[in-house]
């Protein structure tokens, strides 16, 4: 259910007032939950973070790769990433994350969808491939490489970080 500008600012107003978020759902018919977030919208974002979208929003590949980078390398959860980007739902976060993982950059674009996702890379021989698709299987490959290395780097730090433990232990 979407609820109104308004009626978010009443809700807020009377949190603030000094009741709990159970009190505040209670009184207005609301999940203590919906009473939080809303109330995290506001403190972190003012007004415009609690402002009802008004279409789909729409995340470019770079954007929601920064939100990524972001919140793997500041340790943040879904719902600290979605708050700072002012996303309204840590979901699609996680959804983000999950075409990332499977299939990169190219992961990332509106284009691939879901479990639908499909590789970037096909079948044709390179000479016959549109200078869109070379660019596309190159971004994918240039992320899986990148990927790959981060992922060696941390299975290296964590070898490290066990015989490191059991040389201590002598």
């Amino acid at each position: 259910m979407r609820y109104d500008l308004d009626f978010k600012i009443k809700v807020i107003a009377y949190y603030k007032e000094g009741h709990s978020s159970s009190a505040t759902g209670e009184k207005f018919g609301l999940d203590n939950k919906i009473v939080s977030k809303w109330v995290q919208q506001y403190q972190h974002g003012g007004i415009d973070a609690i402002k009802p979208k008004t279409s789909k929003a729409k995340y470019s590949s770079d954007f929601k790769h920064q939100v990524l980078t972001t919140m793997l390398t500041q340790g943040l959860s879904q719902s600290e990433t979605a708050l700072t980007f002012n996303i309204s739902s840590p979901a699609l976060i996680s959804h983000w994350h999950k075409a990332y993982r499977l299939y990169g950059m190219s992961g990332l674009t509106s284009k691939y969808k879901g479990s639908t996702m499909a590789s970037p890379i096909t079948d044709k021989p390179d000479d016959e491939k549109t200078p869109a698709e070379l660019k596309r299987e190159l971004q994918y490959l240039r992320a899986e490489n990148a990927y790959l290395k981060k992922l060696d780097a941390l299975l290296r730090e964590k070898e490290q970080a066990v015989k490191k433990q059991g040389s201590s232990k002598d």
